[in-house]
């Protein structure tokens, strides 16, 4: 929402033109939404309590769909942080020991280097049989 206020501060003609075109086009969304029901208040007021039903029932779906979108970017983040920074931080707030600490620390290193390992021997083979791949085609 911050970026709305922000945008109608900056544009403020703009915004007042949206509003007067588009609130037109707000209330006949609604009538559209909202006329049905009515009919059908009328018709049955069982028919009726089921489309109000519908109608909250996927508006509510809809609204943790958008929200929970906001959410799972926060967590790609969160998940993004580095390893050596998270156990850091668990050092910092007291729920690791020195010597735990520094036992992990010493785990997270070798296991990153026997990756680093692990893929420079890979890419080398590759780049080895694909040389011998060019020389069987010459």
């Amino acid at each position: 929402m911050p970026e709305l206020s922000s945008w109608i501060t900056e544009n403020p003609l703009l915004a007042a033109v949206a509003l007067i075109f588009g609130a037109p086009f707000a209330v006949a969304g609604f009538a559209l939404i909202v006329g049905p029901i009515i009919v059908l208040i009328e018709a049955s007021a069982l028919l009726g309590f089921f489309a109000l039903f519908m109608i909250a029932f996927f508006g509510y779906f809809t609204a943790a769909l958008l929200l929970n979108d906001d959410e799972e970017t926060d967590a790609e983040t969160d998940s993004a942080v580095d390893p050596v920074t998270e156990l850091e931080q668990r050092y910092v707030r007291g729920e690791l020991s020195d010597e735990e600490f520094e036992h992990r620390l010493d785990r997270l290193i070798e296991t990153e280097e026997t990756i680093e390992r692990h893929t420079s021997n890979s890419s080398l083979s590759d780049r080895r049989s694909r040389g011998d791949r060019e020389t069987e085609l010459n």
